[in-house]
């Protein structure tokens, strides 16, 4: 709480400074943009504006290095929580916008690239092809979107030519080296391990009742073990001391095996823009190839981009967007509890396991070409060194090179539109997309060794195809009359997307062969084919009376083949107003103010995205056949009555800009309340269905969001400016179909977050026993709960009836700092963002600290301070290997998730034009740029950005990445 408290004290001392700042340096002036923001279906002028917009210019953008073009939305756009949980290079962020607004149903935002929604895969979009990213938060910006809005829209658009331009060259490459951003837990080393996993035998054999518990437990650790990375029989002796002249054959470092701490990377850009007075064009091309932090894990895009718009009559322009890239990811397992996983297996296999086969005397064994053959543990009736009493069958250095797992994307993407203006103020603009989205994704688990070794390896392969056609009509009037401005939109639109799914799975493989065609025995085979309609009759409606006083109004009708005839549509609808308070007369020569704005708004929007998008049909499942015999049976039970999640949406916000625009900002509170939540309500058994797809709850977040730039300093050879942004919003269940449910580690009740941690209390050791204790409610002899003690038996703990609510997996406040410098030809952007106030429960670090109840299990460090003797008090248990609850889930393992992430830092240096034009260069850039540059963390050994959820899955780790540019312009 201290730390919060001081980072926001600093803050507040720091842009106090700014003010005096910008106070005293009043002979330098700024100078006042109509700025004009991408918004639904168009254009505005940002004074214009009454609902809660957000944009990134390309800038912001060029200025991170990450595959997926959304990430940039981390730190920057205020109201905006973006997520990337794990290190595969190329996987898309989660973005979380003014809160989460469903339980089951999507809570992602709708994508709309450049102008029709986008249905690819986001890091299909290079960075560099990006002008702008906006977001549009509230319902009098979102509106017109209607039934996909609740969570908010995110537009991106791409670049353009620009008109009476020459045509202009610009050429980037640069190259660079990523390592974990941050360190994993610290586990034991070999020799460690074996002295305290004696430690815990010994303690189980005083607990059995031995009269030589020491003796016993140097007899059992290597039976137990299976292996000696000792050249003695036995290393470790009687008094749990290392026996004279030991030494360690090997000490594996898992980590160094499957991390990747030299991870490469390189990319490369050409664009060329340009355009006369009646045609503009940009042309893009990209190639990136990135390695992950597991080692293997990769990935490759190449994409071009071909933008053209052009006045063909002088009533009459067409353009188009068109994009195709491609791109291909290795993807060797990083998160979930399989332990071909590399995290996984780093913190469950000791390092007292070789990575490559060894003979009883701990030689290595060689194959029949002098090679190291992997070890797999599970050499059965082998000598020492070669069965391991876990994880057999399996290694995760082997699994990355024997295995391989390969997805390849491949999108097309035309958007062209034609306007014309039929009279004065009076336009039509038809705009037809049309996207192809091809995922085919190729797994191949090894033949001879790990877990498909016993069917002679295994091939899955899936492909999918996404279509999607979108195609808009809209009549857009504008006018003025006098001091009166009127703007008017009509829009129809149609929308369509297929999804056509295939699987082929076979076994029993020939050696040196991998594809479908070469397998002995087919093993599955499926597919299917759904697509989904949409139509919508959409209307906007804005006046402004002398730029002070803005109205504006929308309305969408939306049907959904999602919902039965009854339910199919749905409406939404928006309405905004603001007031310029500077334009007014009693402040319209103010000195201090030079804007202040007042806005709010208020509408429903709707989500459609549904689990099942026949939820109204009772359907059959093919494929369960008898005796040849074609076979079906009953589906999820039908709900005619489904209908849309609706979202109710308000907002108050402030505008204000001081000393001509030198310090700036927005203020806005919010409320979202969603209701007729669509859900997997759970039904007895007994019915025949274990849930049913309803509407059912409603879920409310109310929050504030600062932004605050600042331009702190500015003449001809030094500039410095900052942005500060804060968000902080807060969740809980306003309405529920049943009294509780348990979901995971949350429990879903009126009144609290649907992030709330629902847990047994953990009460510490017992200084007697060295056991694990819990509390639980302590009662009357009447029932009344009087307060709290504590128990061994963490099953009685673990009734909800002695459970907790503690903490929550949302952070208290979260955003970011930039400050930007420029000092002659040198500049350096600095971005900083920041979580305060999670929870994270570290499900990694509760496996490691078992305290040995298995035998061949990694541990953490602390385990070394566990209990020993009567009268310790430490909080770690004692170690002892016998099955005990002391790791058992708890908030033991639950942590303050605090961080703040040196996200970006680039450093330029621009070369003299006057140095270059007798070379025919225009601009020459040398830059340096990193990414997660630094870290820190309340709770270490995770990366601190995990799920929304709050728990951790053995996710890789996000990658520190620094770079060597050039940008050479023509």
């Amino acid at each position: 709480m201290n730390l919060k408290i001081r980072a926001v004290s600093m803050a507040a001392v720091f842009f106090t400074g700014s003010l005096l700042i910008a106070q005293k340096k009043d002979s330098l002036t700024t100078t006042k943009i109509d700025e004009v923001v991408v918004v639904a279906f168009g254009k505005q002028k940002k004074e214009a504006i009454t609902g809660s917009v957000t944009t990134v210019d390309e800038k912001v953008i060029a200025n991170q290095q990450a595959p997926s073009v959304t990430s940039a939305l981390q730190g920057t756009a205020v109201g905006v929580n973006v997520i990337t949980s794990g290190g595969q290079p190329g996987n898309n962020p989660a973005i979380y916008i003014r809160g989460i607004g469903s339980i089951n149903s999507s809570t992602q935002p709708l994508i709309v690239l450049d102008g029709s929604p986008y249905n690819g895969n986001i890091n299909n979009i290079p960075q560099d092809q990006v002008e702008s990213i906006t977001v549009l938060k509230d319902a009098s910006s979102t509106a017109l979107y209607g039934s996909r809005a609740s969570n908010g829209v995110v537009i991106i658009t791409t670049k353009k030519g620009r008109a009476n331009s020459a045509p202009r060259v610009t050429v980037t490459s640069l190259i660079g080296v990523s390592d974990p951003a941050v360190k994993l837990h610290e586990t034991l080393n070999a020799a460690d391990y074996m002295k305290y996993d004696w430690q815990a035998l010994r303690n189980s054999n005083i607990a059995a009742g031995s009269s030589t518990p020491g003796a016993d437990a140097s007899g059992q650790l290597i039976t137990s073990l299976g292996y000696n990375p000792y050249d003695v029989a036995t290393p470790i002796d009687a008094n749990g001391n290392l026996a004279p002249g030991a030494k360690l054959l090997w000490d594996t470092d898992w980590e160094k095996a499957l991390i990747n701490k030299a991870a490469f990377k390189q990319e490369h850009r050409f664009n060329v823009s340009g355009g006369d007075s009646k045609t503009t064009y940009f042309l893009g091309a990209e190639y990136l190839n990135v390695d992950g932090t597991v080692k293997t894990s990769n990935f490759e895009r190449t994409g071009v981009r071909l933008n053209v718009e052009s006045k063909v009559k002088d009533y009459l322009k067409v353009g188009m967007n068109s994009a195709f890239t491609a791109s291909s990811s290795n993807l060797p397992i990083q998160s979930g509890n399989t332990y071909g996983s590399s995290i996984q297996w780093i913190y469950s296999l000791p390092s007292i396991y070789p990575i490559y086969r060894r003979d009883a005397n701990g030689a290595l064994i060689l194959d029949g070409n002098g090679k190291t053959i992997y070890d797999y543990g599970v050499q059965a009736g082998g000598p020492l060194n070669s069965q391991r009493p876990v994880f057999q069958n399996e290694n995760a250095v082997g699994a990355l090179y024997n295995n391989s797992d390969v997805a390849k994307r491949n999108s097309f993407v035309v958007n062209a539109f034609a306007e014309a203006t039929i009279t004065k103020g009076l336009s039509l603009r038809s705009q037809l997309s049309y996207e192809q989205y091809t995922y085919d994704e190729k797994s191949f688990d090894a033949i001879d060794v790990g877990a498909a070794s016993s069917v002679g390896g295994r091939v899955s392969q899936e492909r999918d195809i996404t279509k999607t056609i979108n195609f808009t009509n809209s009549l857009n009037y504008d006018k003025k009359f006098g001091d009166h401005s009127l703007g008017l939109q009509g829009i129809f639109e149609v929308y369509q997307t297929s999804f056509d799914y295939l699987l082929a799975q076979g076994t029993g493989f020939i050696q040196g062969t991998n594809v479908l065609n070469t397998s002995t025995t087919p093993e599955a085979v499926g597919g299917y084919y759904t697509a989904e309609r949409l139509v919508r009759y959409l209307g906007r409606a804005t006046y402004n009376y002398k730029n002070k006083y803005f109205v504006e109004g929308s309305y969408s009708r939306d049907g959904s083949t999602r919902f039965s005839p009854d339910t199919r549509f749905g409406n939404f609808y928006g309405l905004g107003a603001s007031w310029i308070l500077t334009n007014e007369n009693f402040l319209q020569d103010s000195n201090t103010f030079s804007l202040l704005k007042l806005r709010g708004s208020y509408g429903e929007l709707g989500n459609n995205n549904t689990s099942n998008p026949f939820a109204y049909q009772t359907l059959f499942q093919a494929g369960y056949n008898q005796l040849g015999q074609a076979g079906v049976v009953l589906g999820d039970p039908a709900n005619y009555n489904l209908t849309w999640e609706s979202t109710i949406t308000s907002t108050i916000g402030l505008d204000f800009g001081l000393f001509q625009n030198r310090i700036n900002g927005s203020v806005d509170y919010f409320t979202k309340q969603s209701k007729k939540l669509i859900y997997n309500l759970p039904t007895p058994a007994s019915v025949g269905n274990s849930s049913i797809l309803t509407n059912v709850g409603a879920i409310e977040n109310r929050g504030w969001e600062g932004n605050l730039n600042t331009v702190n300093f500015k003449n001809k050879n030094f500039t410095w400016t900052t942005n500060f942004n804060i968000s902080t919003f807060k969740n809980k269940v306003t309405e529920l179909g049943v009294d509780s449910f348990l979901n995971g580690t949350k429990r879903f009740i009126v009144g609290r977050s649907i992030f709330d941690f629902f847990l047994p209390e953990w009460a510490g050791v017992d200084s007697a026993t060295g056991m694990g204790t819990w509390f639980i409610n302590d009662v009357d002899a009447n029932g009344n709960v009087i307060g709290r003690k504590t128990t061994t038996d963490y099953n009685l703990a673990n009734n909800n009836d002695n459970k907790i609510y503690a903490g929550s997996s949302i952070p208290d406040f979260y955003g970011g700092l930039t400050n930007y410098f420029k000092v002659g030809p040198v500049d350096l952007n600095i971005l900083f963002n920041y979580s305060f106030g999670s929870y994270v429960l570290d499900g990694t670090y509760q496996g490691l600290m078992s305290g040995f109840s298995a035998p061949g299990r990694q541990q953490s460090v602390d385990v070394m301070n566990a209990w020993q003797n009567p009268g310790d008090v430490t909080d770690v248990p004692i170690n002892i290997q016998t099955q005990n609850n002391n790791n058992a889930t708890s908030t033991r393992f639950l942590f303050k998730n605090d961080y703040v992430r040196l996200k970006s830092l680039t450093l330029g240096y621009n070369i003299n034009k006057d140095m270059l034009s007798q070379f025919g260069v225009n601009s020459f850039r040398i830059f340096v740029q990193g990414d997660n540059v630094w870290t820190w963390q309340s709770h270490k050994g995770i990366d601190p950005e995990q799920g929304i959820s709050g728990t951790t899955d053995s996710r890789s780790y996000q990658s520190r990445t620094l770079s060597l540019g050039v940008t050479v312009g023509f």
